[in-house]
């Protein structure tokens, strides 16, 4: 199955970077402003066996509904987010916060996913994949940076 990672080094504790994603408005302010995403439905907190229900909309009107599964949680540390439903014949997203010292830390996001259509999605689809991730996620390392720097807005509830 194909992988993507991105890391980044952070300016808190792991504890902090990790509290951070806890935050009720985290997920909407990691959003890309080119992409379009309606929350359907939201946990009121982050904890094992929540789900967060979303449409992605790719042309227009055109969407599809996308149905996350929050697990594996350890505090401080890590949490899970499985697609039970959506674009991708698999998605296993794994945020890590790992500790550097005592004021920083390490934003590991490690994505295990299945293209759609088979083998033919796995051969014309993994590099615009590959593209748009890498960029979805450039964008949420600058916008979790900025905001832990005091430089940009915290997540609103």
């Amino acid at each position: 199955m194909p992988t993507f990672e991105k890391t980044r080094s952070m300016p808190v504790s792991a504890d902090e970077l990790y509290r951070w994603h806890m935050q009720p408005g985290a997920f909407d302010a990691l959003i890309p402003p080119w992409q379009n995403v309606e929350v359907l439905e939201r946990p009121d907190m982050l904890e094992e066996g929540a789900r967060l229900v979303m449409k992605i909309y790719f042309l227009g009107p055109i969407g599809m509904q996308w149905v996350a599964l929050h697990r594996d949680f350890i505090e401080g540390r890590q949490f899970v987010d499985e697609q039970l439903e959506g674009p991708f014949a698999e998605w296993v997203h794994t945020h890590r916060f790992e500790p550097e010292s005592e004021t920083s830390s390490v934003l590991h996001d490690h994505v295990e996913y299945e293209p759609p259509m088979g083998a033919l999605g796995r051969t014309l689809g993994r590099p615009v994949i590959e593209r748009m991730l890498d960029r979805m996620f450039e964008y949420r390392h600058d916008t979790t940076e900025t905001s832990l720097r005091g430089e940009g807005h915290p997540p609103a509830p």
